[in-house]
């Protein structure tokens, strides 16, 4: 039996915080069904434990838990933000695992090296070369914490990792010409989704009595076959998930619902922003372009399932993100998506046929706008690509994911 550490920050049974914990928690049940020995060294967690801060008894067998060897919380401050605390942190797990002999031990994110990592996000020097406003990128090299924390990961990357792991094509760039890495040194994994049971599925709009389209199978309509008569009945809503609204491209969509307006077209729009009540530009730019009564706000969604399954069409603006899992998670419903060249998933869509991918690098308002427009004029095609789209996230499965990463772990042995 093989032995793992993963290294983590916060473990969490539920409620996750962002894909990044999605992919872990995917990664590690898999690990257990595999009958793989896994322990977890972590700052914080929501689970109990004993005294001594370890968790060593199984819960139920409906809980992911069930299987884990040994969960031990670390006394050590930990703060992302302060690298020196990162490095104590990892000092003493060090300290805690040199007598286990694991096969593997597995971290996350740019953090003080010790075997593997398997990274989520983009490096702070790929931010600073992206922005595009040459005022804030000058001013970005005066922020202390940044500054500190760019020559922390510089560091890191020097001491080196036996093995990298990234989301995408796009991170695995960032992070060879940001610091030099070794292409074959970094291993890209997708991660994947869960498709959604049947008897997850509901059969009305949770807003309105407007049927959703990608579960009308009981009347032998294909799965997608609202969108068919969208033109007839309902207006087309497209959809945006944007807890930072800037770096997901929510100023970019606004701008090219803008165009729409101004195009006479019928839409709608639902944002997941649960900032919206005290971003005044925010506010003040939906009103300047005319579309409040077009845009709905959403606070955080509990049941993110729901919002997938209210929306037609998932736009996904990113500014920078090194794959948005939203982008599978609503095609696994049926949803056809517009993403950014910038974002990750733009990896595993081919432009019109299971999606669409629009240029953000020039005039990304007006060629988001002109991607959305073909939605909204060629209903017929979308109800194809929404196939398409849903075949799509059926192939990138979190089991697709794992059985990737074995393969890529067994090459080390």
């Amino acid at each position: 039996m093989k032995r793992i550490a993963f290294i983590i920050r916060l473990l969490q049974k539920d409620k996750f915080h962002g894909g990044g914990e999605k992919l872990f928690f995917n990664l590690i049940k898999r690990f257990i069904a595999a009958n793989y020995e896994i322990d977890i060294y972590c700052s914080k967690s929501d689970i109990n434990l004993d005294s001594h801060g370890v968790f060593q008894t199984p819960q139920n067998d409906n809980d992911f838990l069930d299987g884990i060897n040994k969960i031990v919380v670390v006394d050590e401050h930990y703060d992302h933000l302060k690298p020196e605390t990162m490095e104590n942190f990892y000092s003493k797990v060090k300290n805690l695992i040199k007598i286990e002999n694991y096969d593997y031990v597995i971290s996350e994110n740019i953090t003080p090296p010790v075997d593997i990592t398997f990274l989520q996000g983009h490096s702070l020097l790929n931010r600073l070369k992206r922005d595009k406003n040459p005022l804030e990128a000058f001013f970005y090299n005066f922020r202390k914490v940044k500054k500190e924390r760019m020559k922390f990961h510089k560091k890191w990357f020097d001491e080196g990792y036996r093995k990298i792991f990234v989301v995408s094509e796009v991170l695995k760039r960032d992070i060879v010409e940001n610091y030099g890495i070794l292409e074959d040194k970094i291993s890209v994994i997708y991660p994947g989704v869960d498709i959604p049971d049947e008897k997850e599925q509901p059969t009305k709009n949770y807003h309105s009595e407007r049927p959703i389209g990608a579960w009308e199978s009981h009347n032998n309509t294909r799965p997608c076959d609202r969108f068919a008569n969208v033109r007839n009945d309902n207006t087309v809503i497209f959809g945006l998930s944007a807890p930072g609204f800037k770096i997901k491209g929510g100023f970019i969509l606004l701008k090219a619902l803008g165009m729409l307006k101004k195009k006479g077209y019928d839409f709608k729009a639902k944002i997941v922003y649960p900032k919206y009540t005290k971003n005044l530009g925010v506010k003040l730019l939906v009103k300047l372009l005319n579309i409040e009564k077009n845009v709905e706000f959403l606070s955080y969604q509990q049941n993110i399932l729901e919002f997938y399954q209210s929306i037609d069409v998932l736009v996904a603006p990113s500014i920078e993100d090194t794959f948005n899992l939203a982008v599978l998670e609503a095609m696994s419903n049926y949803k056809p998506c517009i993403i950014s060249t910038n974002a990750g998933a733009s990896e595993i869509i081919k432009d019109g046929e299971n999606g669409f991918v629009f240029d953000i690098k020039s005039n990304p308002e007006k060629n988001l706008a002109e991607k959305m427009m073909f939605c909204l004029d060629n209903f017929a095609e979308i109800n194809d690509i929404s196939e398409k789209s849903f075949e799509t996230a059926k192939y990138y499965n979190w089991q697709r994911t794992f059985d990737s990463f074995i393969r890529e772990l067994e090459k080390l042995s």
